[in-house]
């Protein structure tokens, strides 16, 4: 407590390393964020964590006790710890073996490195797929079980790297690149991303194996694939085996504590961030997984109820019609602008009848190769008065590989042809929608 109240109060880096290694021969995670949480207890603003975390771990570095009793299995390729670690040997040595060698030879003077160091930085950019899985899973599960605090500030200190990664390399490829200043933009970049890997296997791995059940591993590890990986190639499939499974039963009442213990830790932290997403469920389901409504869809990915469905439909940019196996239509979207107009009397017609004589033919030529399945999608684009129309067609199957029919999405692209620049999120623009332009 009295290192972290030094720091915040303007105290020396070194006062502070020499104050701990006198006191203290280790110290734990949890006793780190206790001291933070108490620290915003008596007024200091949450958001100074994100700007001086990197002191503290500097500080604590080499000294935070492996307190967790870690499940042997975090060590197998293809468990996600496994997987993050690797990552981060392969980013180590990108950032200290490669861009720094770059950059030593390009300060004596030689910068026919130059490409080879902008392709380095490229690369570089593969973090976003490590810190996505990060973001979306572990931090995820992270807040199932109250620890919401610690993932807020880490993905708040991702988004500074991503952005001092996007400004290096941007600095890299300018007419005007100089040496030293490009040296100092990297040392930065370079700093932040060593101190996060930190982070990353000394705070956040910890706390999630004392935490998370093989469950919850065998599930990040199974939706990580969606996200991808960075440096390395796709890993092995991972499940917990059953010796696994019954250690992790005799432990059962530690892992409760620790979970108890992780939320108390971060609660009061996460009262003073906004917006909060915490969630006290420790449910190992998904919503979806539960018994419908009688007005509830059930999907792979979700529930929605008829209405919502039915709004979902009536606001997409895009016309959808279905025609099934028998290539007759069943089904069309209702938006407030449609491109061609439907009917209800459309249901249960032919699809190729629904179309002028001229085209038949093409109509025909696309749902027989859908159902040989030597075709999977056809696209068009025609201009219909002073708009660019994009009519695409897709073969739809049932996960045995049955067809099930053709789904047509048809879009007005014309003012999308037209954007240039960015309107980022965070930016706070509201652009005028097309359906507005055209009323």
């Amino acid at each position: 407590m009295e290192i972290l109240s030094l720091l915040h109060e303007g105290g020396s880096f070194e006062e502070a390393k020499r104050l701990f290694n006198e006191e203290f021969d280790g110290v734990d995670v949890t006793e780190i964020t206790s001291a933070e949480r108490a620290l915003i207890q008596q007024g200091m603003d949450p958001a100074e964590i994100q700007r001086l975390c990197n002191i503290h771990a500097a500080v604590f570095k080499g000294s935070i006790n492996d307190i967790h009793q870690s499940h042997e299995s975090h060590g197998q390729p293809g468990h996600p710890v496994h997987t993050l670690k690797l990552e981060n040997q392969v980013l180590q040595s990108l950032l200290t073996d490669e861009i720094d060698g770059l950059l030593a030879k390009i300060q004596q003077g030689d910068w026919s490195y130059q490409e080879r160091l902008i392709a380095a930085l490229t690369d570089l950019q593969q973090i976003e797929k490590h810190y996505a899985r990060k973001e979306n899973l572990i931090f995820r599960y992270m807040e199932k079980y109250g620890i919401t605090a610690p993932p807020q500030v880490m993905w708040g200190v991702d988004d500074d790297i991503r952005q001092m990664i996007k400004e290096t390399l941007a600095y890299a490829k300018s007419e005007k690149v100089a040496c030293n200043p490009l040296i100092e933009k990297w040392e930065k970049t370079k700093e932040e991303i060593e101190e996060m890997i930190f982070k990353e296997e000394e705070i956040m791995v910890p706390m999630t194996l004392d935490v998370f059940s093989l469950s919850d591993w065998e599930r990040i590890a199974a939706d990580s694939q969606d996200f991808g990986y960075a440096y390395i190639a796709e890993p092995l499939p991972w499940r917990a085996d059953q010796a696994a499974y019954e250690k992790e039963a005799e432990r059962e009442p530690v892992r409760q504590l620790a979970i108890q213990r992780a939320k108390e830790t971060t609660e009061e932290i996460a009262k003073n961030l906004t917006p909060s997403t915490a969630s006290d469920s420790q449910e190992d389901h998904y919503e979806w997984e539960e018994a419908p409504q009688v007005d509830q869809v059930v999907f792979p990915t979700g529930i929605l109820t008829l209405d919502q469905l039915v709004a979902i439909f009536e606001n997409l940019p895009v016309d959808l019609t279905f025609v099934d196996a028998e290539d007759c239509v069943r089904f069309y979207s209702e938006g407030p602008i449609r491109i061609f107009p439907r009917t209800k009397s459309v249901i249960g017609r032919a699809v190729v009848n629904c179309h002028p004589p001229k085209s038949m033919h093409m109509v025909e030529a696309i749902l027989t190769d859908f159902k040989a399945g030597t075709r999977a999608q056809a696209d068009f684009w025609i201009d219909l008065k002073d708009r660019k129309i994009y009519i695409r067609y897709f073969a739809l199957h049932d996960s045995q590989g049955q067809y099930l029919g053709c789904l047509e999405v048809t879009q007005d692209i014309t003012d999308i042809q037209h954007i240039t620049g960015q309107n980022r999120l965070l930016e706070g623009h509201t652009p005028d929608s097309v359906n507005d332009e055209k009323n």
